[in-house]
């Protein structure tokens, strides 16, 4: 994990302890992220299934329920056995928190099986193709089996709603939508100052005794140099890849909302490919 960061010639010229040290913490926090996920998960496909009109659709997100409990069961007893727990990211910890709080079913389904399922499923993907610890891999090809079929559910009930819906009631579901995006979307080269990352990241510089100071000119130096943090070929951006192509499959892109994310910078990418191929269930290269 942290495959970015190691990049960077300033982690070159750390010492092997705390290289190991930070790429054993930074997956910690990673692994501490997806229990915080499945946790908000739970909650809000419970609320789905109470809120939701449809008997289909409550009958699913009643399955939908039992599978985000037992994902929260299965990361919990990962992270025991790493021996520590990361706190929530700003920016998950944000969507769930507004999705919860949201007014409609409809806006909590585009919350959880729209906006935090795709960042999960494309995260763990990433992890599965990646990771050397046979245990994680079982572990992530499970996951991955329910969330496909979880972000599956969103788009094809979510779909025909909003085709049919008041462009009133459109525009403010596509409102949340933007929000929850924005509150995920970090702008390229903004991490580069302890003010501009999550309280976690710093608290695994610390465990990894490394400098914060020295790390965040390290990442100075390295984007300088154009060593960037992009994800490496053959990974997928979840954000890109299965987000935004999941919004705009439903039609949440509409001409007002397509220049507040002009406007806020973030980049609109309406590719489905990616998506439909996870939608399958199985990993992606």
């Amino acid at each position: 994990m942290g495959a970015g960061h190691h990049r960077m010639p300033f982690f070159q010229k750390l010492s092997q302890t705390q290289r190991e040290a930070f790429t054993a913490h930074s997956t910690a926090q990673l692994m501490s992220q997806f229990l915080h996920g499945e946790q908000g998960a739970v909650m809000t496909a419970a609320c789905v299934t109470h809120s939701v009109p449809d008997i289909n659709a409550k009958l699913y997100a009643a399955t939908q329920t039992m599978d985000e409990a037992r994902h929260v069961e299965v990361f919990a007893k990962y992270c025991e056995k790493v021996a520590i727990v990361y706190p929530m990211a700003k920016g998950l910890k944000g969507v769930i928190d507004a999705t919860l709080k949201s007014d409609r079913f409809e806006k909590v389904m585009i919350g959880m099986n729209m906006i935090v399922e795709s960042m999960a499923l494309g995260s763990f993907n990433n992890v599965y193709r990646t990771t050397q610890c046979e245990l994680l891999k079982k572990l992530m090809f499970g996951v991955m089996r329910d969330e496909s079929r979880h972000v599956t559910f969103g788009h094809t009930y979510l779909g025909p709603l909003f085709a049919k819906m008041h462009p009133d009631d459109l525009e403010d579901c596509a409102e949340f939508a933007f929000q929850a995006v924005s509150m995920m979307w970090r702008r390229p080269g903004a991490a580069t100052t302890t003010d501009s990352v999550d309280k976690g990241f710093l608290e695994v510089l610390e465990n990894s005794n490394i400098d914060p100071a020295d790390f965040f000119k390290g990442m100075k130096e390295a984007a300088e140099q154009g060593i960037t943090q992009e994800l490496p070929p053959g990974q997928i951006h979840s954000l890109n890849d299965l987000m935004m192509p999941a919004l705009a499959r439903v039609g949440l892109f509409t001409p007002t909302i397509r220049k507040k994310y002009d406007e806020a910078g973030i980049t609109i990418f309406e590719d489905q490919r990616v998506l439909e191929a996870m939608e399958g269930g199985n990993p992606v290269a």
